[in-house]
């Protein structure tokens, strides 16, 4: 299944994240906000967030 993991900021300009479905229903959420990125992101890998880059798309063999 694939997972969808969203970073915004609130209306105090505080950093949160959601951890949503396919079809966009909201698994799972921060209980905190914070003020900087970093923590926020901390938080979310505490909770099953891993970064996986996109792929580069190949055109005739070669990467776009």
């Amino acid at each position: 299944m694939n997972l969808i993991w969203r970073f915004y900021t609130d209306p105090d300009h505080r950093w949160r994240w959601q951890h949503l479905a396919v079809d966009r229903t909201v698994i799972a959420e921060s209980r905190t906000a914070y003020m900087e990125y970093e923590g926020c992101l901390a938080d979310a890998r505490d909770q099953g967030y891993v970064f996986h880059p996109a792929q580069a798309k190949l055109v005739h063999g070669r990467a776009r």
